[in-house]
């Protein structure tokens, strides 16, 4: 462990102690005053014993981790929730804007502004042999091929121009065959993991199945419904413009187990079997996917989370979280990645990867690894839950 200075909505620079990895050119970072505003949220007092317990825990799982990508978890989803330092609090941890984006991997001191997001390389980032990300440091989708040559997807974007040039315009030099694509999973219903799923199936997959959570499947159902019967509301270029962006068909979906929240499938997918988890949090349907993959020639289970945090229901994405953990260790899961790059630190990672395909992979944590960052996450849901109870957190 090594010490990080931070702000306080004080505005007093003050030492504590980081769970981060090493990074003396990092530590050397000048911190600036910021003033914070006024709808600030998080501690309104220190933690009481039943949060701090939480707390402690999940600071325990990320040190023992030794992944840096666990490590800054901890921080920001215990500590900051990932808030700019204009959003301080009385005594809040905060991140302040980055300076050097390829930073954030070994020290969470930076907080990515969208302003500041780039596009990952050209061709994308192969991170495993038959696994790649495209997108930008804020928004991404993965690419995985299966043994016979099919291709899976794990979220589109946001918009039809996103996908061509992030994906479309990539896809060759990545030595990707789009035409391919058998399967399409979609994460959650925001637009920024949807936007780009018909313009894949209208340009090279028009039978590419679309898998969803099942809640979200009939939001997304819902949402298009509404937008044809206000169409009249609309320009045509503006109607055109909005049902582009949401799926037109979902084929299938994963439901919650009767009397529960979450839910889990088997789904062949590519030749290959999946196993997609409804785990409710970000979204009412939000899904992970594991899916077998390959790296150095040794196979292995990858996640595939998609967004993070959700305050007001933090106490059902813990709970959400344990069920992927079971369901992770069952399936042998051992490699973890988000579609959001900035949200475990690893935009900086990927491009690193790009670079130096050899470079040890902080993706690849191993069975234990992927348990240490599940439990991370849920023990700091369950913290924020008991802080909105106890009323020392500002809700975000």
């Amino acid at each position: 462990m090594r010490k990080l200075r931070f702000m306080t909505a004080g505005l007093t620079a003050v030492t504590v102690l980081g769970l981060i990895g090493a990074n003396p050119a990092a530590s050397q970072a000048t911190v600036a005053t910021v003033t914070p505003g006024p709808d600030w949220a998080g501690p309104l007092a220190p933690d009481l014993p039943i949060a701090k317990s939480y707390d402690s825990a999940a600071a325990g799982f990320a040190a023992v981790s030794g992944n840096p990508m666990t490590e800054w978890e901890y921080r920001v989803w215990c500590q900051t929730g990932y808030r700019h330092a204009s959003d301080a609090g009385v005594g809040q941890p905060v991140d302040l804007p980055l300076t050097d984006p390829r930073r954030d991997l070994v020290t969470p001191l930076g907080y990515l502004d969208s302003s500041q997001a780039k596009s990952m390389p050209a061709g994308g980032v192969r991170f495993m042999d038959n696994a790649w990300y495209f997108g930008t440091d804020y928004t991404g989708m993965v690419v995985t091929r299966t043994p016979n040559g099919s291709l899976l997807v794990f979220d589109t974007l946001t918009t039809p121009a996103d996908v061509q040039a992030q994906l479309f315009d990539q896809a060759r030099a990545a030595g990707l065959d789009l035409r391919r694509i058998t399967t399409i999973f979609l994460g959650h219903q925001h637009q920024d993991h949807v936007g780009g799923a018909n313009t894949i199936r209208d340009k090279y997959a028009p039978r590419a199945k679309i898998i969803m959570g099942a809640p979200d499947a009939e939001i997304v159902r819902q949402r298009l419904r509404d937008l044809i019967a206000n169409r009249d509301k609309y320009t045509k270029e503006e109607f055109q413009r909005r049902l582009a962006v949401i799926p037109r068909t979902v084929n299938e979906t994963v439901k919650a187990i009767p009397g529960h929240t979450v839910g889990m499938r088997k789904i062949e997918a590519g030749g290959v079997e999946t196993t997609a988890v409804l785990m409710p949090g970000h979204t009412p349907g939000q899904m992970a996917v594991i899916a077998p993959v390959v790296h150095n020639g040794a196979k292995h289970n990858l996640l595939v989370w998609s967004g993070n945090d959700n305050m007001p229901a933090a106490s059902q994405y813990a709970v959400s979280t344990e069920f992927v953990q079971g369901i992770a260790k069952q399936a042998g899961a051992d490699a973890f990645i988000n579609t959001h790059a900035y949200q475990f630190a690893a935009f900086a990672h990927l491009r690193d990867l790009k670079e130096n395909p050899a470079a040890h992979n902080y993706l690849v944590m191993g069975p234990e690894g992927v348990q240490q960052h599940l439990a991370v996450f849920a023990l700091c849901q369950r913290a924020a839950a008991q802080r909105l109870i106890d009323g020392t957190w500002k809700e975000m």
